[in-house]
């Protein structure tokens, strides 16, 4: 299948008509200098005697407290030669000081919620029952008949309901349901609720007094807002999982196009599905990873390492290793010209891709066969009119419905501004990022330390000490090689960071994965070669130390395996002895790396290589792809591996792929390639 390329995203011309923003915005309050010095009154706005003789205006009145008579001539002349600049000026700075006090308040008031809210309480019977009212979900508690204590709490919405056994304040079983939705949801009602009973159950050490109800009311959370959106014919989670239904015969078909390459066959059903993963529409999953509801991953860390050995070795996998992923859910339609939810499982043709193409549109590549499924409809309940002046809504026949499709990126993915332009072009609406707020790629990946104000205009140099565990062909053991890494960014790039968006159609979210794969992993590899908190006096990376592939993070792509595959084979099955023999008392090696995001982001490094300097430059390319644009580290004396096996320029950027760190990636070529 080719790879999904931007484009202008053909929305639905008309047939799904986008929904006007029901609502007007209230108008805010207007404040004025003599509203804003009631805030430094303890009592309101009321003043009294004593705090007018403090106040500037009286300064400026010359301090006079006697009583002045109005109607004397020598008082019209007083007031005809006082200065009233200055009582403006004290005016305009009690506003001013208001104001100021107004907003350091707002913003105190606001941190202090934000804290409160960090923490949804307790397993409780109590803490439970507050998060069901907080969701304004339905509730009601059944006593058990006999003396043991239980109690059950049933929580009901629009199209859910959820039950939970208490025992002595201890929860002992959890159901759900969702009694009005088609199989389609119901065939994974058992798993998020199985999820759930995780959040809320006591684990091996844990006290009743102690446990947080955090992750269960984030799950919880999550359902509770489609079940909101939910009412008479409209269910969000059949909207949720038709997309899921639609992009799981997707992901089926991949794989089969992929298992009928002899040499991706080959890598075995652990590589042959990161490949898919990260290469094509992702994987979508239901009630995944400890979250409910649907998420497509579509990248990983350590992708290209082989697969864990054992079930101790994959739970380790699974619990350490980074995936990228979309969360897909619905929200309230707000923004003016996204077409609303449709609630269908036909999203892709049913063979998927495109077979019968004009010969000048096909391009020998897979096309997938998008459709555009109908409009859904909301029915317009029967109202009694107690207004004979108000217009009937139900003459106005069936409406759209007033909700949209949502995706949450997590991790959030930082881009270009550019980039983002393209995404909102494609028909999705992100919220914009005020201008003040604006930042650049290099600072959004490696934060500017606390306190320091950036000049974002200009040039940036970042630099670090950092250990970095190597093994030469002669070891049987992990060394450690001092390195200075500096990253010099000459033309920093305005960018923002990409966390929520809203969609009509999946196609939409498909073909941006490439584009959010390459800033993924151009932001991964600065991260593991410039530590945003580097630590000189640190060993082995935990990663390198405890994972059960070690630090020999290395396989290859499927383009190049076969040139390079047995250099590095002992990398990839160390030793069992894999103990650090510590730094080598070496002078620190320099690596530097030049940072450049136009036309596509380009690393240009360079480092001590035998008796010369290595000079490298690599674009990142979607889907995370490294294409060497130069290079001087294979020549003649070099390109034939001691094995007999020809080396050829694509190594250069495969090993990259493989290490996803530039440090450790500069001692493979200076101990294999040398």
């Amino acid at each position: 299948m080719s790879t999904p390329t931007p484009g202008k995203y053909p929305l639905s011309q008309g047939k799904t008509p986008s929904q006007p923003q029901h609502g007007a915005a209230a108008t805010p309050s207007v404040s004025t200098p003599f509203s804003a010095t009631a805030a430094f009154s303890p009592h309101g706005p009321r003043s009294s005697p004593q705090q007018f003789k403090k106040s500037p205006a009286a300064a400026a009145l010359g301090r006079s407290t006697g009583p002045v008579n109005y109607d004397s001539p020598s008082a019209a002349a007083a007031l005809g030669s006082l200065d009233m600049s200055a009582l403006d000026m004290g005016l305009q700075d009690l506003a001013n000081l208001g104001r100021a006090a107004e907003d350091e308040r707002a913003r105190r008031l606001d941190n202090v919620i934000a804290i409160l809210n960090r923490s949804k309480g307790l397993v409780s019977e109590a803490g439970l029952e507050r998060l069901a009212k907080k969701l304004d979900l339905e509730f009601m508690w059944e006593d058990s008949m006999g003396s043991d204590g239980k109690r059950t709490l049933i929580v009901a919405g629009s199209a859910l309901e959820l039950v939970i056994e208490f025992s002595n304040n201890i929860v002992q079983s959890v159901a759900l349901s969702f009694p009005d939705s088609t199989e389609i949801v119901n065939k994974h009602a058992k798993a998020a609720g199985e999820i759930l009973f995780k959040d809320l159950q006591l684990c091996e050490g844990q006290s009743p007094l102690t446990k947080s109800l955090d992750k269960f009311a984030a799950n919880f959370e999550r359902l509770a807002v489609l079940d909101k959106l939910s009412g008479p014919g409209l269910n969000m989670y059949e909207a949720v999982a038709g997309i899921y239904e639609s992009l799981c015969r997707l992901h089926a078909w991949e794989l089969q196009k992929v298992r009928e390459d002899p040499a991706a066959v080959a890598k075995g059903e652990y590589r042959l599905e990161n490949l898919v993963l990260c290469t094509k529409s992702g994987k979508p999953s239901m009630n995944a990873r400890g979250r409910v509801g649907m998420t497509l991953d579509y990248w990983k860390e350590r992708r290209l390492q082989p697969p864990p050995t054992g079930p101790e070795m994959a739970a380790w996998v699974a619990e350490n290793e980074k995936t990228w992923s979309i969360l897909i859910g619905c929200a309230p339609l707000r923004e003016i010209g996204v077409n609303p939810v449709r609630i269908s499982d036909k999203w892709i043709g049913p063979d998927v891709e495109k077979t019968s193409l004009p010969d000048d549109l096909h391009t020998g590549g897979s096309i997938i066969d998008w459709l555009e499924p109908e409009s859904t409809f909301v029915p317009i309940a029967n109202q009694s009119k107690s207004d004979p002046m108000q217009a009937d809504e139900s003459l106005l026949g069936p409406r759209l419905p007033d909700a949209v499709f949502h995706a949450t990126f997590d991790p959030p993915v930082h881009i270009p501004t550019a980039l983002w332009e393209q995404i909102q072009q494609l028909g999705c609406v992100m919220d914009e990022t005020p201008l003040k707020q604006l930042a650049t790629f290099d600072s959004l990946v490696l934060p500017y330390a606390s306190g320091s104000n950036p000049d974002t205009a200009g040039g940036r140099t970042v630099t670090c000490n950092k250990k970095t565990p190597y093994k030469a062909p002669d070891q049987a053991k992990l060394s450690l090689k001092s390195h200075v890494n500096t990253l010099f960014v000459h033309k920093p790039t305005p960018s923002r960071t990409l966390t929520e968006m809203t969609f009509s159609h999946p196609q939409q979210l498909i073909t941006i994965l490439p584009y959010l794969r390459q800033y993924a992993f151009l932001a991964t590899l600065l991260e593991h070669s410039l530590p945003k908190l580097p630590d000189p006096t640190s060993l082995l990376d935990p990663a390198d130390v405890k994972s059960p592939t070690t630090t020999t993070t290395t396989t290859t792509t499927t383009q190049t395996v076969t040139t390079y595959q047995d250099e590095y084979l002992d990398l990839v099955n160390p030793a069992p002895d894999t103990s650090s023999q510590g730094d080598d008392g070496e002078e620190p090696l320099k690596i530097d790396l030049t940072l450049t995001q136009l036309p596509v982001p380009r690393l240009r490094v360079v480092f001590p290589f035998r008796d010369r300097t290595a000079d490298v430059t690599l674009d990142i390319q979607e889907n995370g792809h490294v294409q060497v644009e130069s290079q001087n580290v294979l020549d003649e004396t070099n390109l034939v591996a001691p094995n007999g096996r020809q080396r050829k320029v694509e190594d250069v950027g495969a090993v990259l792929e493989s290490f996803e760190d530039v440090g450790k990636w500069v001692e493979f070529i200076r101990t294999r390639w040398a």
